[in-house]
């Protein structure tokens, strides 16, 4: 059997990050910046789940010839489930509001009706092995900006977690000369420290 088991891998550690339109990448694993937020726990279960939609259409001749596959409206999403209600996740779903969190779980404020195009910078983080034998980081930053995508339903029950699915859609920087778009700032490899 060929192939490579390092490009193979199950995370142990998951996080999310969230920062201005103009926050900096951090490159070649240094580390994140103070303008940089955590969005807090997440579902380990559920993960990150990436998705790209691309509309397809075919163009056929008389009598059924397929003459040509035209592909259009390239959308890359990606999704994580919060456990923590803080204020990071509160400005993702309602940005513009007053809520504001103390250190001991609490919060007050007022929601507003949200500005649906607040732009962001986000970085998606996994992490697995130790301190004994090395750890390796994967991360998947917005080159551009994101937005949120889809707000998912909220829930508070007996006898799950509350949480709440968000969906991030993921938009290019400025075209250079070629027209291109970055749009993923993807880096991995092994990190130091904790």
């Amino acid at each position: 059997m060929e192939g490579n088991p390092r490009n193979a891998a199950v995370w142990s550690h998951g996080f999310v990050l969230i920062g201005s339109r103009d926050a900096e990448i951090p490159q070649s694993g240094a580390p994140f910046g103070p303008e940089w937020e955590t969005v807090g726990f997440l579902s380990g279960d559920e993960g990150f789940t990436e998705s790209v939609d691309v509309e397809t259409n075919d163009h056929f001749a008389w009598g059924g010839v397929l003459l040509a596959t035209t592909k259009s409206n390239f959308k890359l999403t990606k999704n994580f489930t919060a456990l923590e209600q803080n204020k990071v996740i509160e400005d993702l779903v309602f940005p513009g509001n007053t809520v504001e969190y103390d250190d001991i779980g609490g919060h007050e404020g007022m929601i507003v009706v949200p500005e649906l195009q607040d732009e962001f910078r986000i970085a998606f983080v996994n992490r697995s092995g130790s301190r004994r034998v090395g750890r390796t980081e994967k991360r998947f930053v917005s080159a551009g900006y994101a937005m949120i995508d889809d707000r998912g339903d909220a829930q508070d029950s007996e006898t799950e977690l509350a949480s709440r699915e968000l969906t991030v859609a993921f938009y290019g920087d400025e075209a250079d000369e070629d027209g291109n778009q970055n749009l993923i700032y993807k880096w991995a490899g092994p990190i130091d420290g904790s």
